[in-house]
């Protein structure tokens, strides 16, 4: 990769960036400066953070931080009292962004509705009040299974002004799903919605919460939010939405909390046992967040910000705290980012709602890759200021695609990666750094980021390592939700005192970093590693591919072989014709140890709601073994069709 591949921002937007303003607030030169700084002093870091960009306390800490359990069990801002929302919601009712437009929503079929800070704010109260009524009170879990509309947000923070724990779930899940995360969480209360519309057909939400009430003793009531044409069911536990709001005041003081107190538990899949609930506090998302969103990621209180994401993934969450924490506006897309009945639904509401911030995923851009691109030359994109990715390693051609043809060399394409472990990123890019095709211009601030062979030295430059934290960040999880040996074991187990991430990666000689998947997807043969993505990519330099998931098997003489799956546009005129050339291009793209011994073509491939291919359920069902939690499975049909391209 030479120097002039490398994406250069525009100087108008170097100059203008909340990081430049940073740098010069506090004296540094540059970006790598202020990272060593932060590494070397992180008290001082943090306290720095959280005064410049001014989060409300109701009673200042004494201390920052409190490493007598570190790394594994930091404590942030001793002795301080906070919620979130007064930080998120409450403190711009008394400035100019009380009447601007906090959220604004659109469905699949275009309707739209707008809600102000003002507006946003007394919802939230309304709502607080509606579950106080129900008994709900401080430290209760509340669950949310909601699609992405203005009411969801609203739940989301009348919980936290409460005290209570949110326990946001995906809005696809199935009952069981569901069962699993009420009973472990001990939910007392859900939040609901009668349906909702994606990929062009109305989805019934409420059958799936009936299913698992059952199951779910601990539930008191479900406060349900009917849709146009939809009905409440008649199950007693289900309480009208509007009924419960208009009887519930218009004003709910926010409770006064410790940074101990859990704001929300995010439930991720593993690939055994049940999923992982990972606890949130108050101060930490708030402390990060300022890091990665607004000093690296530059969200500004004028952008329109859009992540097509759901409260299932931790960025549903991040979506609605990162633009209230700047007072910027998020935009709620209910549906899917693409579908048969609109495929470049995610690119045209950048037109249609003048998008200046707009988050992707790298398989997203994948598969708009593939589609007939006549389309995109009636969008403007102008509106583009900052395209943030994150979610798997880019392979070149997408990250080239997405660079000429969604951020037009206008917008930034700033790739991050971290995770739903930490509210954020390991290693990141910015606006004030030349960034790499598929990489990550620099490690972010206070993560103390270092690459690590498994006898825990140091990888050298270019060597493929185990990506890990040195330094236990402000976010960081308190823990994992009732089973904090399970925490320890997973993530402070393979080297002492230092977070394993449980990533692929690389750092370059010019500070530059690469990602090259999930350790436990990596695949290495003969001693070589490659990311699936790589594979896939070049996959799908074939027109007859749309989509491909590769992945490592056992092999009597290899040791380590690789089996992709493919999703063809229409069947070949000759099957032994495609396979040929697809290993060819392998060999030639990749490497020829990295050839796969076995092409399978299947109808689909198992995706999550954030479109992330779940490729340990591909391997599972290739190999005939468990796969896992399967709760955050989109697609389960694709499980089938795995089945019936064999092998």
């Amino acid at each position: 990769m030479t120097q002039e591949e490398y994406y250069i921002p525009r100087e108008e937007i170097r100059k203008s960036s909340n990081l430049a303003a940073f740098l010069k607030e506090t004296g540094f030169e540059n970006y790598e400066a202020l990272c060593e700084a932060s590494n070397k002093d992180p008290d001082w870091f943090w306290d720095l953070i959280l005064k410049w960009q001014g989060i409300v306390f109701d009673q200042p800490y004494e201390k920052i931080r409190d490493t007598t359990n570190a790394p594994q069990f930091t404590d942030w801002c001793i002795g301080a009292k906070l919620n979130l929302v007064r930080t998120c919601i409450d403190r711009h009712l008394n400035t100019n962004r009380a009447d601007k437009v906090a959220i604004e929503a659109i469905t699949e079929t275009g309707e739209r509705r707008q809600w102000t800070y003002r507006r946003y704010y007394e919802e939230s109260c309304r709502i607080a009040g509606a579950l106080q009524a129900e008994g709900i009170s401080r430290g209760d879990a509340v669950a949310i299974y909601m699609p992405m509309i203005p009411e969801m947000a609203a739940a989301f923070m009348a919980i936290a002004r409460i005290g209570a724990i949110a326990i946001p779930l995906f809005s696809g899940f199935a009952a069981p799903a569901i069962a699993l995360r009420i009973n472990d969480a001990d939910v007392k209360a859900v939040v609901t919605a009668t349906s909702t519309i994606r990929g062009g057909k109305s989805v019934e939400m409420t059958a799936a919460i009936e299913e698992a009430l059952p199951q779910s003793p601990t539930v008191r009531s479900v406060l349900c939010l009917v849709r146009e044409g939809d009905a409440l069911p008649s199950n007693p536990l289900f309480k009208d939405w509007q009924a419960s709001l208009s009887a519930a005041p218009p004003f709910e003081e926010a409770v006064s909390l410790t940074p101990k107190d859990p704001l929300f538990v995010a439930f991720t899949s593993g690939t055994t046992g049940k999923p992982k609930g990972v606890v949130q506090n108050h101060i930490g998302i708030l402390g990060k967040t300022a890091t990665d969103f607004t000093l690296c990621l530059d969200m500004k209180e004028k952008d329109r910000h859009l992540w097509m994401t759901d409260m299932g993934w931790v960025m549903g969450p991040l979506t609605l705290i990162s633009t209230s924490l700047v007072g910027a506006t998020v935009i709620l897309a209910e549906g899917a980012p693409t579908h048969a009945g609109d495929p470049f639904r995610l690119l045209k509401l950048v037109d249609e709602l003048e998008i200046s911030h707009m988050g992707i995923a790298p398989t997203v851009a994948r598969q708009l890759m593939t589609l007939d691109q006549s389309p995109l030359k009636n969008l403007s994109l102008s509106s583009l200021r900052i395209v943030p990715s994150t979610g798997e390693a880019w392979t070149p051609d997408a990250w080239h695609w997405m660079r000429d043809n969604i951020c037009r060399n206008r917008a930034v394409p700033l790739n991050i990666s971290g995770g739903t472990e930490l509210v954020g990123a390991i290693v990141t890019s910015t606006v004030m750094q030349d960034i790499p095709p598929c990489g990550f211009s620099a490690e972010n601030l206070a993560v103390g980021a270092r690459i690590l062979r498994d006898d825990a030295s140091e990888a050298d430059i270019g060597e493929v390592g185990e990506l890990v934290m040195t330094q236990s960040p402000m976010g960081l999880t308190m823990g994992l939700w009732k089973d904090n040996d399970r925490y320890l074991q997973t993530y402070w187990s393979t080297y002492k005192d230092i977070w394993h991430h449980g990533d692929w990666a690389h750092k370059n000689e010019d500070g530059t970093w690469h990602i090259h998947g999930r350790s436990d997807d990596t695949i290495n043969v003969a001693g070589k590693r490659v990311g699936p993505p790589e594979i896939e990519g070049a996959l799908m330099e074939n027109p007859a591919v749309a989509d491909a998931a590769a992945i490592a098997v056992p092999d009597d003489i290899k040791g380590v072989g690789v089996v992709c799956y493919c999703v063809l546009r229409e069947a070949p005129a000759s099957g032994d014709d495609l396979t040929r050339a697809l290993k060819q291009i392998v060999a030639e793209r990749v490497g020829k140890p990295f050839s796969p011994r076995e092409i399978l073509y299947t109808r689909d491939l198992p995706k999550t709601r954030s479109m992330k291919t779940m490729r340990r359920v591909v391997r599972a069902t290739y190999l005939d073994e468990h796969p896992g939690d399967l709760s955050s499975l989109s697609n389960p049909e694709a499980i089938n069709a795995l089945k019936k391209a064999g092998h």
